[in-house]
């Protein structure tokens, strides 16, 4: 229903705060506090508005049970939308983190972007048509004889929204779906990623403006309330394309180095045995770091970090080795020296440290900090 996330996405797409309720084929599925707000709002205007009207013979508190279902069907057809977004991607080999449904709708937060035109089509326009066929299969189960009155006008209301759903999402605007499907035409046509994503996003941001103009204008007529939600959404789109934009110009600009040509060769490292008091005394205060390797028989273990180091009272720390608070060495506070840069990148942002161990043949060849990665960003910038 909202803009689609991708790798390295800055909030509001990859949110804090998300809650995972379930898992489907592996993938998790999240809701943001937000979803709650947004989940009220949507049933008490249904209860107070849409069903009162529909359903005048029957008391109110069907009214309140009828706009409470309704609410929670329409985020079932979103998650709907989300998902085939999410089967359709994994098809294609990206990995996909999480569905998660929040204040806008919902995000298929994706890992990888993808590599070709033809993958970005069919992951973008699967969704509107899933939101199509809900509203199809919605249709013929509201037309079906025998069905109550509530259960008709709460099956008609999804057929409505899943077709708003579906068109408001074929804008071609983005990181709208319409957007993206977008971007894979000018994608195959210019031969030009970059060139296509601006193309596109500069067609979001006009979606944006037109969203937040059509807002104020309902707020001047006294629709305050709705007025608000169409600038609240023009100016998350307004963020999400710009963001989207920046991550594909990041992607371009990191992907052409390798970890070997920004990481640092001459690391201090620690051992697993050593205490805690040790490797203040003579690692972080006298190098002013926040983290360090451990190295075990020449083969990196793990990284041990100054804020683990505090999780431990000071009167304790002389008797606690470092392997006991440390964090051991995965695939998240790892890379290769060959690796992309972009890829680096991609674990130095999510991992919570910003460090990663650069192991070779499992021995230490080298440091990666998130302040490396800036650093290199900026003289590239400035060049």
């Amino acid at each position: 229903m909202g803009p689609d996330a991708r790798a390295g996405h800055p909030a509001p797409v990859t949110m804090t705060g998300a809650v995972t309720l379930f898992r489907v084929v592996g993938i998790p599925v999240r809701v943001h506090a937000s979803w709650l707000v947004i989940f009220g709002l949507i049933a008490w205007s249904l209860s107070v508005g849409y069903f009162p009207q529909a359903l005048p013979d029957v008391p109110v508190a069907a009214h309140w049970v009828s706009g409470a279902v309704a609410a929670l069907l329409l985020f079932v057809s979103v998650f709907l939308h989300e998902l085939s977004h999410a089967i359709v991607a994994r098809r294609a080999g990206l990995r996909v983190s999480a569905i998660t449904l929040h204040v806008f709708g919902g995000v298929s937060q994706l890992e990888d972007e993808p590599g070709s035109p033809g993958v970005e089509f069919r992951i973008a326009i699967v969704g509107p048509l899933t939101s199509f066929l809900v509203a199809g299969v919605t249709a013929l189960a509201a037309a079906a004889t025998g069905a109550s009155p509530m259960a008709t006008a709460i099956l008609q209301y999804l057929v409505l929204v899943n077709i708003v759903v579906g068109v408001f999402n074929l804008v071609p605007g983005f990181p709208l779906d319409g957007g993206r499907v977008l971007r894979a035409l000018l994608w195959k046509v210019k031969g030009d990623l970059q060139a296509a994503t601006a193309a596109a996003t500069r067609a979001g941001e006009a979606v944006a403006f037109v969203l937040i103009a059509i807002g104020v204008l309902r707020g001047l007529t006294g629709e305050f309330l709705g007025g608000l939600w169409f600038i609240l959404i023009g100016l998350f789109l307004r963020q999400a394309a710009a963001g989207s934009y920046q991550q594909v110009v990041l992607r371009r600009a990191l992907s052409s180095l390798a970890v070997r040509d920004v990481m640092t060769r001459e690391v201090f490292h620690v051992g697993p045995d050593l205490p805690l008091t040790r490797v203040a005394d003579d690692f972080f205060w006298p190098h002013h770091v926040s983290s360090f390797p451990v190295v075990e028989d020449g083969r990196v273990i793990g990284i041990v970090s100054i804020h683990q180091l505090g999780d431990i009272p000071p009167g304790r720390r002389a008797e606690t080795p470092v392997r006991q608070v440390m964090r051991a060495l995965d695939d998240s506070l790892a890379a290769a020296p060959g690796d992309s840069l972009w890829a680096a990148f991609e674990k130095l942002s999510r991992n919570g440290l910003g460090r990663l161990a650069v192991v070779e043949d499992g021995g230490l060849a080298g440091y990666l900090s998130l302040k490396d990665v800036l650093h290199v960003l900026g003289l590239r910038r400035g060049s």
